[in-house]
């Protein structure tokens, strides 16, 4: 069943600034990727290695963590792409919260629809009519 394009005028001032948000974080970004960034440091077990005596010479490395399916995962980040998947990650984060405003909005107009749409106090709901009998 083919959706119709939406009406932005009809949707409240919020959620059309949420929208058009998104709209250029999307135009814009080369990218996204969703996980955490986690630098690790640590020694390279040369004993010639100013590593080795040194705490604040250990090797650092950047990885990307995340977890699907209960199994956290971690990616190498090589050097030369750190600041690209930041921008990703960052990207991602904002697009997520966008998308979480988004969803607000609409379980707002949800709640307000609901409320305009129950029967008065008075009519009540019919009962389902009684299953026959046997006799």
């Amino acid at each position: 069943m083919a959706r119709r394009p939406v009406n932005l005028v009809s949707l409240p001032p919020e959620e059309r600034r949420l929208r058009s948000q998104l709209h250029q974080l999307l135009s814009r970004s080369e990218g996204m990727i969703h996980g955490s960034l986690i630098e690790v440091a640590r020694r390279c077990g040369k004993p010639s290695c100013r590593c080795a005596t040194d705490e604040d010479a250990k090797h650092r490395s950047l990885y990307l963590g995340r977890t699907h399916e209960g199994k956290t995962t971690m990616d190498y980040v090589p050097k030369h792409l750190e600041q690209t998947v930041r921008q990703w990650v960052e990207d991602c984060r904002a697009a997520l919260a966008l998308i979480e405003g988004i969803n607000s909005q609409g379980r707002a107009r949800l709640k307000e629809h609901k409320s305009r749409a129950r029967p008065s106090a008075g009519s009540g709901k019919r009962k389902p009519p009684a299953p026959p009998t046997s006799s």
